[in-house]
């Protein structure tokens, strides 16, 4: 990552530059306007969903900067936030201008007495022309504002806006309040309103979030945008952190593993229009910052009390013999696992969810994606969190269009649970809500998001889930505390 104002090096377009500005003031600090240049907060925060629902700029205008013909403007997509932590944060966004022509960006903040900042960097027309911002330099439980906007001339232009809260220091008591959800259509839903309105400062795409099904990578790119662009999602990743991971329909098509002979270009897609701190790995096996070639798209962060591993079971199944059993395939391949090994060891958060879109169990069908096909590895992850002592893990899953919790009582030492949730477009599948013996709760609803509620502000830390959907209609809810996911002392 870059220092704040010097370049971010995106695999440029050469003689592209945007520059990313942003807006800072203490999380609880709202509503005093800022003037900078004539523009004031009101004037920042307006029209960020706008531009990412109609044509930027009129093609007179870039043609002001230059004899050839202009390419016309397209939709913008963005902004989103992604990664942000205690210190850095990164923003992408696809502005929709000419590429070749608008090159110099501003941005201007103010906030108490500290300067104005400003980030340089370039769209990259090897992802699809869209751009990373990698800010750094932040301050923890801090809430930033945002501004992408052209130095030159560009008449209709709507800056691109947005606001993000970075996480809490991990040391100090907080709540921490994340939505996760999968299974999401590329139509206007309030279902991404009522996320915002049920008070979560982030979110976590579990894939089919949206339904590629396609190894083209022209459609494939086009179906991310569409999904980005929908004006309810657009609202809200500008306004908070998101990750995301993927499922069989935005890896490539239902019930797909490993073997998918489209999977270059499906994962070029997602890293294209994703913000991740990290995607899978580079040859080396080193963990991937950048966005060219590599391998999976697993990527793991910290929000306050609250770490997430967002493994990857589509890219390496079936393609090497698995590192549990050699006579089986494997799902998550040597190297994700030998790194989620490291990270679980390393994390000192009193929660840590292990998320992949598929489920933890067998879906009794005639799919075979699911943690069931690979048990041999799902049993290893288990014995491994078992014999290392490792408190506060529980399992998170999607795809199935059935909402579950499940209690598989002390497998690793304290009681496991499993948080199903799906979906969040308006079909369920019945026949996958299948009995077992450690189903407590379900619910066969449409439009359904997970809240997650991290509290560290109380004597004996607390974790509850909270199945609702999109009219605010609670189905279920599960509270643990640190002490009830944590090993009895020896």
């Amino acid at each position: 990552m870059c220092s704040i104002g010097k370049l971010i090096d995106t695999t440029p377009c050469p003689g592209v530059q945007w520059t990313a500005t942003f807006l800072l003031q203490p999380a609880l600090e709202k509503g005093r306007e800022v003037t900078e240049e004539g523009i004031n907060r009101r004037t920042l925060l307006a029209g960020g969903v706008a531009a990412a629902l109609t044509a930027t700029a009129p093609a007179t205008a870039a043609a002001a900067e230059g004899s050839a013909a202009p390419a016309a403007p397209e939709p913008a997509a963005g902004p989103l936030v992604g990664h942000v932590d205690t210190g850095t944060a990164r923003i992408w966004a696809r502005p929709g201008l000419d590429p070749t022509r608008y090159t110099r960006w501003r941005c201007t903040y103010r906030t108490g007495q500290d300067s104005p900042r400003r980030i340089t960097t370039e769209l990259s027309a090897a992802n699809d022309h869209t751009l990373l911002a990698d800010l750094d330099g932040l301050r923890p439980d801090t809430t930033y504002e945002f501004r992408l906007e052209p130095l030159s001339s560009a008449p209709g232009f709507t800056p691109l806006t947005g606001s993000f809260t970075t996480s809490p220091a991990p040391e100090q008591p907080a709540v921490v309040t994340m939505g996760m959800g999968s299974c999401a259509p590329s139509v206007p839903d309030r279902i991404w309103t009522r996320v915002l309105d049920e008070g979560c400062d982030s979110f976590v795409m579990l894939g089919d979030t949206p339904y590629v099904d396609t190894g083209d990578l022209a459609v494939a790119r086009r179906k991310h945008r569409e999904f980005l662009v929908q004006p309810e999602i657009a609202r809200m990743i500008r306004t908070m952190p998101v990750w995301a991971t993927w499922d069989d329909h935005d890896f490539g098509g239902n019930d797909q593993h490993g073997d998918f002979g489209g999977k270059v270009a499906t994962r070029t897609a997602f890293v294209d229009h994703r913000a991740n701190a990290t995607f899978g790995h580079g040859a080396d096996g080193s963990p991937l910052t950048t966005r060219g070639e590599g391998n999976g798209i697993y990527t793991s962060f910290r929000r306050g009390p609250l770490e997430v591993f967002l493994l990857d079971p589509r890219w390496f199944s079936r393609t090497e013999a698995s590192w549990a059993d050699p006579a089986k395939p494997t799902c998550l391949g040597r190297v994700q696992w030998d790194w989620l090994r490291e990270r679980l060891l390393a994390s000192t958060a009193p929660f840590k969810a292990l998320a992949t879109g598929m489920i933890w169990d067998d879906k009794q069908s005639s799919e075979s994606d699911d943690w069931g096909t690979y048990a041999h590895e799902k049993e290893a992850i288990l014995d491994f969190i078992a014999g290392e002592r490792i408190p506060g893990c529980f399992l998170i899953g999607g795809d199935i269009h059935v909402s579950r919790a499940l209690d598989y009582g002390p497998r690793v030492g304290y009681d496991l649970w499993q948080f199903i949730v799906s979906p969040m477009h308006g079909s369920t599948i019945p026949s996958l809500n299948v009995p077992s013996p450690y189903l407590k709760h379900s619910a066969v609803e449409p439009h359904v998001f997970l809240k997650l509620v991290a509290d560290t502000t109380v004597p004996d830390p607390t974790l509850t889930a909270t199945w609702i959907n999109r009219d605010g209609t609670r189905f279920f809810e599960v509270r643990r505390t640190a002490t009830q996911m944590g090993h009895p002392a020896p």
